[in-house]
């Protein structure tokens, strides 16, 4: 006959009957005699011994029994056994006692009557052990009053689990929306950070089946995702590469260890980090990092500071202070937590978007300010063309005034007529300047203009300029029609499109400069003949401080692609044609 040994395992099984337990005790037999049976494992109980704390019903070659035996009389009536991660023969139990096996939430439960007068005092369940245990096999045993209690709490428990674990998927697709809008890789690293912290939430609870052999892999494989993402998401919310650069050496000297341990765990199955309990170091870290960027003044780090305190705490009562847990779960404490946790890095990651935009509007209003000093440097240079040819009148017209009265030949008629034809040029120098003036006078309310007159606005600044290059401006309207909108912003993007137009014309030295200006109901088209646009740089134009131009500062067509798109509600695109560019303002 082979070894047969008896174990009482009660760091193995979790006892919990309440008054109940008094008066049942539960041993565990594991024997390698395939031949023993119900009827004669009484008889050879001297042989059992005792088994290790660390074994597990895990020896294929065994066979475990379960022995419930009643010391004292017991209260007749229902009676339920919630058990995990094991199964059992229940044919020790008569028909009478109605044995029936159900699950119930993420146990199995085995349900059976007792009459003190008609049931026996010891039963031998045949256990099954399942083909992948855990660790974590348990056995309760509870009257009907305490399951049906036990049952109505744990239901409300499941109702609170879900809206917890709710909240962070909420969390975690919101900002993988984000992410996708805003293509901020913050985003991305705290929604994986997220998923993968439910993933283990799901796993700790048992709502996802795992087995002995790979349930502290599991666990830690994701416990190492987790840090991954978490180590990622610190360095790129708290930007340590720019701010915080030591930390940010530190930062990476984390993922290269999580990607070392990740690659140990796949070869030898352990985790160094989790064998040495080095997670509290990287919180810890990240902690730090928090609130040195907080100390900066970098205000979305409280929230980061405060989120991962609270996880940290949680994580060390769940570790050190069991009594805190419930009967439920022994997660209790994490997913608060890591609930708690997540509500606060979703409002710090709102936080920095609010700060990121109105940074990129005081940008926005800078570049608005670069792009008029601009436009006026060409404007000035425009009221200098339009200037310089009445200039050159009146100084001639002063001379021959000079000339006459030396010669005692000024006569009054002669006088009267030259006066006059100063007037005419002072009073046409005086309209540039009114021009000038009325073409940045900032309007913030709109008006109703038409596109060709607004132009040909534009275009009598620009007059001289032209012709001084001898560039032909052409202006066809196909269709008119009235538009309630910023007059002067229309007339800035067009005055910034043309003097492109002029730049390209005489940069590439066109023989025969052509801009042609076509209107055509709610569409602006502005060609020219400078031969097109690099196909390799067309789709950058738009982009800030992009310039082809010697000298350039490649805020001109930026700022009129804002003006058009963000403020007019139109669209301003290019394209190349037979001859030249044509640049399209849809509105």
């Amino acid at each position: 006959m082979q070894k047969i040994i008896l174990i009482f395992v009660l760091s193995t099984f979790v006892i919990f009957a309440q008054d109940t337990s008094r008066d049942i005790e539960l041993f565990i037999y594991k024997t390698t005699d395939k031949l023993l049976n119900l009827k004669d494992i009484e008889g050879k109980k001297h042989l059992f011994v005792k088994m290790r704390e660390d074994e597990r019903l895990e020896d294929k070659d065994a066979i475990y029994w379960l022995q419930l035996k009643i010391d004292s009389p017991l209260e007749e009536g229902e009676y339920f056994i919630r058990y995990g991660d094991m199964d059992f023969d229940v044919s020790s139990f008569i028909p009478e006692q109605k044995p029936y096996k159900f699950m119930q939430g993420v146990d199995k439960t085995f349900r059976f009557f007792y009459n003190k007068k008609r049931d026996a005092d010891e039963y031998y369940l045949k256990l099954i052990p399942l083909k992948n245990p855990s660790l974590d096999v348990y056995v309760f045993i509870q009257k009907a009053n305490e399951f049906y209690v036990w049952t109505t709490g744990y239901l409300y428990y499941l109702l609170l689990f879900g809206m917890m674990l709710g909240l962070i998927l909420m969390t975690a697709f919101y900002n993988a929306t984000l992410y996708y809008y805003k293509r901020e890789k913050a985003f991305l690293y705290y929604a994986l950070m997220q998923l993968s912290m439910v993933s283990l939430l799901l796993y700790l609870t048992g709502l996802l089946e795992h087995s002995s052999k790979s349930n502290e892999v599991w666990f830690d494989v994701l416990s190492l995702i987790i840090m991954l993402f978490a180590t990622l998401f610190t360095a790129s919310f708290l930007d340590t590469a720019k701010h915080l650069k030591k930390w940010n050496k530190v930062l990476k000297i984390f993922l290269f260890l999580i990607a070392l341990d990740m690659l140990f765990l796949i070869v030898m199955q352990t985790s160094v980090i989790s064998k040495f309990d080095l997670y509290p170091l990287f919180g810890l870290v990240y902690i730090v990092i928090g609130y040195l960027r907080y100390k900066e003044g970098f205000k979305p780090a409280n929230f980061f500071l405060m989120g991962w305190s609270v996880l940290f705490f949680s994580v060390f009562l769940r570790a050190y202070t069991s009594d805190l847990t419930s009967d439920y779960t022994d997660i209790d404490i994490l997913l608060l937590g890591s609930t708690i946790e997540a509500i606060l890095l979703a409002i710090g990651l709102v936080y920095n978007i609010r700060l990121t935009d109105e940074e990129k509007e005081v940008q926005k209003e800078m570049l608005i300010h670069q792009s008029k000093l601009a436009s006026m440097g060409e404007m000035i240079g425009n009221i200098a063309h339009q200037w310089r040819q009445p200039l050159t009148y009146l100084s001639y017209n002063f001379m021959t005034l000079q000339e006459a009265e030396k010669q005692n030949i000024l006569e009054p008629k002669y006088l009267h007529k030259k006066l006059d034809e100063a007037t005419i040029q002072l009073e046409f120098m005086s309209q540039t300047i009114d021009d000038f003036k009325d073409f940045y006078a900032p309007k913030k309310e709109k008006e109703i203009f038409t596109f060709s007159i607004a132009t040909n606005e534009v275009l009598a600044l620009m007059k001289n300029m032209f012709q001084q290059h001898n560039i032909e401006v052409v202006l066809e309207v196909i269709e008119e029609s009235e538009v309630e909108n910023y007059k002067n912003e229309y007339k800035q993007v067009v005055l910034n499109l043309l003097s492109n137009a002029k730049d390209a014309l005489l940069q590439k030295e066109i023989k025969n400069p052509k801009i042609t200006i076509v209107i055509e109901a709610s569409t602006v088209s502005i060609y020219d003949n400078a031969g097109g646009i690099d196909s390799k740089i067309i789709k950058h134009i738009f982009e800030p401080y992009f310039s082809t131009k010697e000298g350039g500062t490649g805020i001109g067509l930026y700022m009129s692609k804002i003006i058009i798109e963000k403020n007019m509600g139109g669209v301003l695109k290019v394209e190349n044609t037979l001859n030249g560019a044509v640049f399209r303002l849809v509105f």
